[in-house]
């Protein structure tokens, strides 16, 4: 305890590579925890709720089955929760909270990529890195082996791939709140799948239902169109133009798809030029084609299609 209050989290610098030697203390800290709560907690939860049902359709194996699945959604459930409040704290105090133009520029005249994170934001960072990393030998070594097995593993080892390229970037601010709006989601599906297990349909039908409309509200509206906005679109406005424009810099790719899209459009608005010079100004705006239209539609489809492939996982894992 003395340790962590001599820390000061609101301390910055820039992240580097040197910070991910924290990374295995995670990795080995979620299997520790994760151990004695499953022996000291989740076993004896499970066993009162579960064999005190006394179905008679059910033996005592199929109950057996139904404590460790309920044991592993119990473990989930409170790294999300865990997590979920985590970021909450990281972010909830930071500008770029409610103002996604904060996730590029300030404080001060800092711009990105050229900004420093506090302590607290890369602790939060390994924490949720530590725990993707860990949970691909746990799907190995650890857990139940389902159906979905390469399905689970994909989304752990992109998971990583991505919370340490976003870190390395510098892309941090936009990850945090992005790892809130999807850990929330989260909590409520793995109270209903521990619900299921234990008998309390109730509950379980609650619970999706929350964690349905958390997930539409989050993930489909909020996600695409504030987040995904931003770092497509708002962030081409606030950079220094003039000092991005060569291929090593990290915007090179967006600038040149929006001048790509641009060049597109102008073409095909000087091609049909002919054909709306009698029917006024409406027909030529309707043939144009923007850039932020595309990356619009673009997003809202590839989020549709992650939560129809979620709720697909989840109907197949209950039907096991």
């Amino acid at each position: 305890m003395g340790l962590i209050q001599a820390l000061d989290f609101e301390h910055e610098s820039f992240p580097a590579y040197q910070d991910f030697l924290f990374l295995p203390l995670f990795v080995i800290f979620f299997p520790t925890v994760r151990f004695f709560l499953d022996r000291l907690v989740f076993e004896h939860i499970g066993r009162h709720l579960i064999f005190n049902k006394r179905l008679d359709i059910e033996t005592d194996d199929e109950r057996n089955k139904k404590i460790i699945k309920f044991k592993e959604s119990a473990w989930k459930c409170v790294y999300y929760l865990s997590a979920e409040i985590l970021s909450l704290a990281v972010t909830y105090n930071e500008p770029w909270f409610t103002k996604t133009t904060n996730f590029w520029i300030g404080p001060g005249n800092q711009r990105w990529p050229e900004q420093k994170m506090k302590l607290k934001l890369k602790a939060m960072y390994m924490y949720t890195d530590g725990f993707y990393t860990y949970s691909i030998f746990a799907l190995i070594f650890w857990e139940t082996r389902r159906s979905d097995f390469g399905v689970s593993m994909g989304h752990h080892v992109a998971s990583v791939i991505l919370i340490t390229m976003s870190y390395i970037c510098r892309f941090a601010r936009v990850g945090s709140v992005v790892l809130a709006l999807h850990d929330g989601s989260d909590v409520f599906l793995e109270i209903g799948k521990m619900s299921k297990y234990s008998g309390f349909e109730g509950v379980a039908s609650f619970s999706f239902i929350l964690f349905v409309f958390s997930w539409v509200v989050l993930r489909l509206i909020y996600y695409p169109l504030w987040i995904l906005w931003s770092t497509s679109y708002e962030v081409l406005q606030i950079l220094d133009q003039e000092k991005h424009t060569t291929p090593e810099a990290p915007v090179y790719y967006y600038q040149e798809q929006q001048s790509s899209s641009s060049r597109r459009s102008s073409s095909s608005i000087s091609r049909s030029s002919s054909g709306c010079r009698g029917s006024g100004s409406s027909c030529c705006s309707s043939r144009a084609t923007t850039a932020e239209e595309a990356t619009a539609v673009a997003a809202v489809v590839g989020v549709v299609g992650a939560a129809t492939t979620e709720y697909e996982k989840e109907e197949e894992q209950q039907q096991q």
